[in-house]
């Protein structure tokens, strides 16, 4: 049975933003400023390239931070730290690591391409290889598709969330994660999915917490792990996917390829990776 507990989760007080200043990346710089924004936390955006590169080509932080208060936002209970870095690298995953291997970083905020077919299977983004090699927790934000933050408001929707269970990984940190995303919404109320793709084998038992802002509900879809993933949160028209990984062929990896990248790489909205351990 899965319990939650929460004596070893670190809460996000480090935000990392490695970005390409690319067009698809904005997507990703809003929901990164708008988390550290809305819990005070520090947050770094990271540009690495063998050309230079100045202080206008990054995102407008000012700009944006004042089109959103002048629509309404809220800045949290503490002030967020917000700084630009560039590293001189031809490697971002190694720029990446470099930082992180000396920088007590919580969350890796990163853009994302959708892709399909046998590339979806076979070819792992730039992205995916940040969080496999850093076993940070890390929000993927697709260049397409819903989006939690609005770019022109700085307003938070996260309330319909997706939580894939298998029952060979531990799912508790992201259940974790996934309560305490609450935090980031003016008015908490959360709807989590806990979702059970099955091949016939009986589900993993799940005690979830019982909270005023929190509605659960458990459904069971057979099939295939990935296609079954992606079309319930359709189904439930998600916000965001939180998913527990290991990062490796272990848990969920029951099809070819490893099925957290081909999650990230088709999903229809955010994907919140959460690290855990195998049950094994």
């Amino acid at each position: 049975m899965t319990v939650l507990h929460d004596s070893n989760q670190k809460p996000i007080e480090f935000v990392l933003h490695p970005t390409d200043l690319s067009a698809a990346s904005e997507r990703a710089f809003h929901h990164g400023l708008a988390i550290a924004v809305r819990l005070g936390t520090r947050f770094s955006l990271l540009h690495s390239a063998r050309r230079s590169t100045g202080e206008s080509d990054f995102p407008g932080v000012r700009a944006t931070l004042a089109k959103w208060r002048a629509a309404g936002l809220r800045d949290g209970q503490k002030k967020a730290r917000i700084e630009k870095l560039k590293m001189p690298s031809k490697d971002p995953v190694a720029a990446v690591k470099g930082y992180v291997a000396s920088h007590p970083v919580d969350l890796l905020v990163t853009a994302t391409e959708g892709r399909s077919g046998l590339a979806r299977i076979l070819k792992p983004s730039t992205a995916q290889r940040m969080a496999r090699e850093t076993r940070l927790l890390t929000l993927f934000v697709p260049s397409q598709g819903r989006t939690f933050v609005d770019g022109d408001t700085g307003r938070v929707t996260l309330r319909r969330i997706l939580l894939p269970m298998d029952p060979e990984t531990d799912a508790s940190p992201a259940m974790l994660r996934a309560v305490r995303s609450a935090a980031l919404l003016e008015d908490p109320s959360l709807e989590i999915t806990l979702l059970h793709v099955t091949d016939g084998s009986a589900p993993r038992a799940v005690e979830a917490p019982q909270l005023p802002y929190c509605r659960w509900t458990a459904v069971e879809r057979p099939g295939g792990v990935v296609d079954g993933i992606l079309a319930a949160a359709e189904e439930f028209q998600s916000d965001a996917i939180y998913m527990a990984t290991t990062w490796s062929k272990g848990g969920f990896g029951r099809e070819e390829g490893d099925v957290p990248e081909q999650v990230v790489a088709g999903a229809p909205c955010p994907v919140m990776a959460v690290p855990t351990a195998s049950t094994d």
